[in-house]
């Protein structure tokens, strides 16, 4: 059985999305960023994940229209043509590509000649191993919505059929024609895997390699990132506690989570908003505890009115009369004081001074007896009156009569009406400080005032009239205190209310020492139940939507974890593809490539097979012997590139097709060597088979050419060129640089004609660039007759060897000859731009028709030469 015919018995144990992965790879070779971001969605849909793109894309299975030349069961498939190209680049649609059915077709074309967009074409259409991508044209205003397309025709054991290839997604050209093998640059380097440069493999196995490890690389980090920016952060909602209906319902918060469930318990009916603002009263009134605790510390504040009632309360008709009795007494015990001030004024033979013996004098006499014990007769009585005794004030000797005098004082002020006018006289100084610092106000709040008045209705207005009877009393007694007026004491127009304030504070305890005894815990604990129920639900109204969007993206998450494991999950392909391997991946194979390597001229390098334990990982590995590097390491480019031809005609020569194989610049990098060892196996492969060459290389087309002819078959040539319009033009038979003389003739006369047909005089810049383009051909046209006649073939332009075995018919050059081509080859030089002149030998333009004899000059020269020589 092939090997993608044992691809496709095996690809439906595959889920479907991986089976679309294989179909696009197998189709175009790779993945785009649009195939990855359809398999994504695609793998995520096989997982329940809604599709993100619009309008949603269905997986088509791997069949058999998908995979390569097995399809033809070994049928012979040849091209014949391409043609009716558009949107190709800016290739025309009207230009046809043939091929010949059998042998060497090379289309040539240099640079930018739209060669490549007719490659592309046949890469896509065909099979490849790196099918690329075709283009419309860059420069169109529309180039985002064309679609490049082609069609072609080809032979199926010579029985003709046409096919329409286009680059729209999806599109999948007719089976038969993948059996038409394409080789370019890209394919050389998906022969030469990432890892190991110098190893090959089936493509079938490349591509499970892909299926495994490259979608895996592809999508896991995109799935990873998605996963990674969901919000299933469950901690905010640790507020709903575990213990509640509502927390039973939520926790834990996961993919099993009933949303329903928990959405109807967020929400609370009208019914239940309204128990909510009402139970907290209902409890407060159910519950004695807090409420007499409440009902305490207002009887203590009101404690605290009470005491400061009672301590403003400092003019109370008690304390009046007190202050006003103490006024009396200091005014009585003055009155006796002068009394006996009077005696002792009388008892002295001189005239005492005035005032003696009443306050001031008393004051002054008590200062004295104070001074005399504590300081001048610390050991003596007072009075001190003995030998030497001093005056206390003037500390001058006292005489008899002062002694006398003294000790008559001191008797006055031990009399009992003196001390007791210095008894009242102090204590009236106490009483006077007192009033002067006395404060009867007190603070009343608006609170406590409204609190009280629920009480007793009259309370507050009570207090605020004895908060100002307080303050006119007071006021009055300042006045009578300093002033002896004591009449027309204000009263009291209300009793004090610190007894009617007692008794609420009293009336408080009682009630809290009542409620503390009617204790009903059953149901208090019922209405706190519900409460924190409805508390809670509260709770989670406010958290729903975030609880919602967590639980989707924990659902969406598990998906998308369920999404990556598939992803991950590569083993059955490993396994399948080392079972491939060990079957494909064969010793005649190996020997195969070894084969071709011989025939590309690389000796010193080995073909042996290999494993590595990746995806389809078995290969044929490349090695050089004696070298202490891997062989990636050692070969050039170039050599590799010659490693993946050879497994390319390798795989070619195993596959047992004989259908027609397309290159694309083969020798692309490689030097003449290289280059002549790939023409000499290219050439030999035409001749079992149809092969067609694109190249742009003039030295490998004369190889090929050269090679061909020597193998005694003429080779199809067809000319890519770029004319004035643009690329892609074709034209049958050799380029015109690589054109024989006869060829170049007849392309100068028509050359000539249009110069003719435009030619103005005076002539202008274009007429003098176009005459001058003229003779830089016309001179080449003489150096290839050159190479044709005289040299017969033995050296020519764009080949790197010389044809030794034409050297006998190289002949000898007359006189007359040498001088016509001297001529002919001067002129043209005159009149090249290639050449600089003196501004004073600056040429007039040359006239069509002295141009047109030019050209016939020197077809009737190398004419004659060969006619001359047979």
């Amino acid at each position: 059985m092939a090997i993608y015919e044992e691809v496709l018995a095996w690809s439906g144990r595959l889920p479907i999305w991986r089976q679309d992965a294989l179909r696009r790879l197998c189709v175009h070779g790779s993945w785009s960023d649009q195939d990855l971001d359809e398999l994504l969605d695609l793998a995520k849909q096989q997982h329940g994940v809604a599709s993100g793109l619009e309008p949603a894309i269905e997986p088509a299975p791997f069949a058999e229209d998908h995979f390569p030349a097995e399809a033809t069961d070994g049928a012979l498939v040849t091209l014949t043509s391409l043609h009716t190209l558009n949107n190709v680049g800016r290739i025309p649609g009207d230009q046809v590509l043939e091929f010949a059915a059998q042998g060497l077709t090379i289309a040539y074309g240099g640079n930018g000649t739209g060669k490549s967009g007719y490659a592309r074409v046949l890469k896509q259409a065909c099979r490849a191993r790196s099918p690329g991508a075709v283009y419309p044209n860059a420069y169109d205003p529309q180039f985002q919505q064309l679609t490049p397309s082609a069609s072609l025709t080809f032979l199926v054991d010579d029985e003709p059929h046409e096919a329409n290839w286009s680059g729209r997604r999806g599109h999948v050209a007719p089976a038969a024609l993948r059996a038409i093998a394409v080789f370019d640059g890209d394919c050389a380097r998906h022969y030469l895997q990432t890892r190991e440069v110098a190893t090959f493999q089936p493509v079938a196995l490349t591509q499970l390699q892909q299926l495994a490890s490259g979608l895996n690389q592809a999508l896991r980090p995109r799935l990873q990132a998605e996963i990674n920016t969901l919000a299933v952060n469950t901690a905010p909602f640790n507020v709903i506690p575990v213990d509640t209906e509502a927390g039973r319902a939520l926790h834990p918060v996961s993919t099993r989570t009933d949303l329903d469930q928990v959405r109807r318990l967020a929400n609370l009916s009208p019914d239940e908003m309204q128990e909510l603002a009402r139970l907290p009263q209902e409890i407060a009134e159910a519950d004695p505890t807090s409420k007499a605790t409440v009902l305490e510390n207002a009887a203590t504040r009101v404690d605290e009115l009470v005491s400061a009632v009672e301590a403003a309360n400092v003019v109370s008709d008690e304390l009046l009369d007190a202050k006003h009795s103490a006024y009396l007494m200091l005014r009585e015990a003055e009155i006796a004081e002068r009394a006996a001030a009077a005696l002792l004024q009388s008892e002295d033979p001189e005239q005492l001074l005035p005032g003696t013996g009443q306050g001031p004098w008393a004051l002054l006499f008590s200062a004295a007896r104070e001074f005399s014990t504590r300081a001048a007769y610390v050991a003596n009585a007072f009075p001190v009156t003995g030998d030497g005794a001093q005056c206390l004030l003037c500390q001058q000797e006292l005489s008899p009569v002062a002694k006398e005098r003294l000790q008559r004082f001191d008797r006055f002020v031990r009399d009992s009406a003196s001390a007791t006018a210095q008894q009242a006289r102090t204590r009236w100084q106490q009483i006077v400080g007192e009033v002067a610092q006395a404060s009867a106000s007190f603070t009343l709040s608006d609170t406590m005032a409204t609190s009280l008045g629920r009480r007793v209705d009259t309370l507050p207005a009570g207090i605020r009239t004895f908060q100002e009877d307080l303050a006119s009393r007071l006021r009055w007694l300042q006045r009578a205190v300093s002033g002896g007026q004591w009449d027309n004491r204000p009263a009291f127009r209300v009793v004090s209310p610190a007894p009617a304030i007692r008794q609420i504070a009293n009336d408080l305890r009682a009630e809290a020492a009542a409620m503390r005894a009617n204790l009903d815990a059953e149901a208090l604990a019922a209405k706190r139940r519900r409460l924190r129920e409805l508390q809670t639900r509260s709770v989670l109204s406010e958290h729903i939507e975030s609880i919602a969007l967590v639980v989707r993206n924990l659902v969406h998450k598990a998906k998308l974890e369920s999404c990556l494991a598939d992803v991950g999950n590569t083993r059955p392909i490993t396994t399948f593809a080392g079972q491939l391997a060990r079957r494909h991946v064969s010793d005649a194979l190996a020997a195969r490539m070894n084969q071709e390597l011989e025939r590309l001229d690389l000796y010193h390098i080995r073909a042996e097979i290999s494993s590595t334990g990746d995806a389809g990982s078995t290969r044929l590995g490349i090695v050089l012997s004696g070298s202490q590097l891997d062989p990636h390491l050692v070969l050039s480019e170039a050599e590799q590139r010659m490693c993946a031809l050879a497994y390319f005609f390798a795989e070619l020569h195993q596959s047992g097709s004989t259908s027609g194989v397309v290159f694309d610049d083969p020798v692309s990098s490689l030097d003449h060597n290289h280059r002549t060892a790939v023409a000499r196996r290219i050439v030999a492969e035409s001749v079992v088979r149809q092969v067609i060459v694109f190249t742009h290389d003039a030295v490998f087309f004369g190889e090929l050419t050269t090679l061909a002819q020597d193998a005694g078959a003429e080779p199809s040539v067809r000319s890519i060129a770029y004319r004035a319009e643009g690329p892609g033009y074709i034209d049958a038979g050799l380029p015109y640089d690589l054109r024989k003389h006869r060829e170049r003739i007849a392309q100068h006369r028509l050359d000539q004609q249009q110069i003719a047909a435009v030619f103005n005089n005076p002539p202008g810049d274009a007429e003098r660039l176009a005459t001058r383009n003229a003779y830089d051909d016309l001179r080449v046209t003489i150096e290839v007759g050159i190479e044709e006649t005289i040299l017969n073939g033995t050296v020519v332009r764009f080949r790197d060897n010389i044809s030794v075995g034409r050297l006998d018919g190289v002949k000898e050059v007359e006189a007359s000859e040498f001088a016509e081509v001297q001529r002919l080859h001067d002129k043209c030089c005159r009149n090249v731009r290639a050449h600089s002149h003196a501004a004073g030998q600056q040429r007039a333009v040359t006239q069509p028709a002295e141009l047109l004899q030019d050209i016939e000059a020197v077809n009737a020269l190398f004419t004659a030469i060969r006619r001359r020589i047979g």
